[in-house]
This record gives structure tokens, C-alpha cells and sequence, in this order.
């Protein structure tokens, strides 16, 4: 009979072949718990996506729909006359899901009994690591987008050397208000609480912690220190302007050295450092969420009595990894825009 325990240890060194995955199912679903706490803080570019879950056997294409809208119906009715009525129209859109994973070995030198913090550990590591994978990959999705704006209204990235200013930001939320873009953020109510500020339901904008100086210092913005309440603050808000709720993730772009030339801002070689931020409203893109169907972490242990491996005959080595079937993508370009800004030194 086998026993309860398992032994191991993590290294690093070239693994093959490993076939049996002998965990219960409640030890599993604590690493598989495990990782999933150590990914969620991580995840700030998917937070606002539409979720599409993926089915089971229908390919590798997830499809997305855009919707329309219907036109006013300004036409009077004719008493006793039925009207032709109406549809609904909606554009598809489609991604391809590719597949991402990783994995650790582990040997039989240190012992384990029932959950060991050893393998712990290893989960929470591959868990953040799956988490930071797909919060860039998300990212580098939305960052894709043609909807751009360059501060200070210059042509392109290589003319950056303006910071972020009330005046761009006043022309990215006109923009998003002209394109109808609903918004996302919910309204926080002003109550009699001392020197607090009713913020209105608005856009979100992820930016680099570089830039966070720079946003506070702008007129009219609102810390969340000001807030009339802590409830609604979403997770790496800063403050609000206007129509715009800022949150700050290390995980945002920084184009190093790619921007105008200057001194007198954050640079590489004399050229501005370019930080785009990404402001957005509800359904401006979607992705396929981590879920049971489609990710987990993967732990491969050797039992003594083993003997299907036969490229580990004394059943040293096993494995813990992660896998995903995962995509993003932008659905709808008008609702979300990227302005590349200079920050300060």
C-alpha cells in the first residue's frame, strides 16, 4: 500500500515524461486555491473586460458580440396599425485562444505530509506568475488599439515631452462622451462627512506609478482620501477628474527613451520615457476568464508503487505547473483610448 506521504524538494533541472497525478481532488483544489489568491491582486488590466467564458469542444475561436443601438422611433403610431417593427443588430468579433503554462520540478528529498509548504510555496510562485502572464497579456492587447492620443497634441510618440494635462484628458472624455461610451466606475454619493467630494460614475485610466505624481497634481483632481466613502474605491485608485477614475499598477508601459528629446522630464539618453494611459468605459474589450474549465495548477507526484514511468525508475521527480487556455481583445475602439505622456523626473 502506499503511503500517505510524498517526498520532494524543488530544483531546477530538465524533467520528462511524467504521467501520474495521484493527489486527492481536495488537496488539489487547495493548491489550485492556493495560486488563485496569489494571481487575483495581480489582475488590474482584466478587471473591466467582458467575460466570455470558453466552451467545451467548440474549437479554439471565441466569438464576441458588439451590439448597436436602436435608432430613436420618432415616426407617431397610426391608430389600429401595427408598426413593421425592429431588430437588433451586432457585429461579431473573434479571437483566437492560445494556450499558456509553466511548470517547476520537484524531487523526492524533502518530506511531505498531507499539503506540503514546499509545494505551498511553489503554487503561490506559479500562481503570481500566471496572474502577472495574463495581466500582460492583456495589456499589450489593449495597448494595440488605434484610438490615440499624444500629449500636448504632438504627432506622434517621438514628439513626447509633454506630461499629462487637464487639457488632453479634457479632450479624451469629450471623445468618449461623443462616442457614447457607457461608463464603468459607480457613483459615490457626498455625504456630511468633513471635506469629502460627490464623485460621478465615470471612465477608468490605468497609469504607471511614475505617473501618479504628476495626476494629483493636475487642478480639479480628487484623492480618495476625499471621497465621502471608502466603499466603491476600487483596488490602486488613486483619485478622480472629471469624468476619469485613476488606478496605478506597476504591470502599466513604459516606451523607454522613445519619445522627444529632453532633460527636463523622466528620459533615456536625453529622450523622454513614453507612459501611455489607457482610459476606458464598460464593454470597451473582453476577455476569456480564468475558470475551472480552462485553468488550474497541475501537481505530478510518483507513488512508491508506481511503475508506468519508466524514464524515472525510482519515482524521484515530479512536476508543478500551471494551464491556461486564454485571449483578450478589444471589441469596441471608439470606447477606449491611449494617451502616451512624459512624466516627471
Amino acid at each position: 500500500m502506499t503511503p500517505m506521504y510524498k517526498l520532494f524538494n524543488i530544483q531546477f533541472f530538465a524533467i520528462s515524461g511524467q504521467t501520474t497525478e495521484n493527489f486527492p481532488n481536495e488537496i488539489r483544489d487547495f493548491y489550485d486555491r492556493v495560486a488563485l489568491r496569489k494571481a487575483v491582486p495581480l489582475i488590474t488590466f482584466r478587471k473591466w473586460g467582458q467575460k466570455r467564458p470558453l466552451p467545451r469542444n467548440k474549437g479554439e475561436v471565441i466569438r464576441f458580440k458588439r451590439w448597436g443601438s436602436l435608432a430613436p422611433a420618432l415616426t407617431p403610431l397610426t391608430e389600429g396599425v401595427t408598426p413593421v417593427g425592429n431588430k437588433l443588430d451586432y457585429t461579431e468579433i473573434t479571437a483566437q485562444i492560445k494556450q499558456y503554462g509553466d511548470w517547476i520540478p520537484v524531487t523526492d528529498r524533502v518530506l511531505m505530509t498531507a499539503i506540503d509548504p514546499f509545494l505551498t510555496e511553489a503554487s503561490e510562485q506559479l500562481g503570481e506568475q500566471e496572474g502577472e502572464t495574463h495581466d500582460i497579456l492583456m495589456r499589450n492587447d489593449l495597448l494595440a488599439g488605434s484610438n490615440v492620443m499624444y500629449a500636448n497634441n504632438v504627432a506622434g510618440r517621438d514628439s513626447v515631452v509633454a506630461k499629462i494635462s487637464t487639457s488632453d484628458l479634457d479632450v479624451a472624455i469629450r471623445t468618449l462622451k461623443l462616442a457614447n461610451t457607457p461608463r464603468i466606475a459607480k457613483q459615490v454619493s457626498a455625504t456630511t462627512n468633513y471635506n469629502t467630494t460627490p464623485i460621478r460614475a465615470g471612465y477608468i485610466a490605468v497609469i504607471h506609478p511614475y505617473m501618479s505624481n504628476d495626476v494629483e497634481a493636475l487642478t480639479g483632481f480628487v484623492p480618495v482620501e476625499k471621497y465621502p466613502s471608502n466603499s466603491g474605491v476600487i483596488e490602486g485608485e488613486i483619485g478622480s477628474y472629471k469624468g476619469i477614475r485613476f488606478v496605478e499598477t506597476t504591470q502599466a508601459m513604459c516606451y523607454e527613451g522613445l519619445g522627444g528629446s529632453s532633460t527636463s522630464v523622466k528620459n533615456t539618453a536625453g529622450k523622454a520615457d513614453v507612459y501611455p494611459v489607457l482610459i476606458f468605459g464598460e464593454d470597451a474589450y473582453g476577455e476569456v476568464p480564468l475558470s475551472g474549465a480552462n485553468h488550474g495548477i497541475i501537481i505530478k507526484v510518483h507513488g512508491d508503487s508506481d511503475r508506468s514511468d519508466t524514464s524515472d525508475p525510482l519515482n524521484q521527480r515530479g512536476s508543478a505547473g500551471w494551464k491556461t487556455m486564454w485571449t483578450g481583445k478589444i471589441l469596441n475602439d471608439a470606447w477606449i483610448i491611449r494617451l502616451e505622456c512624459a512624466v516627471s523626473k
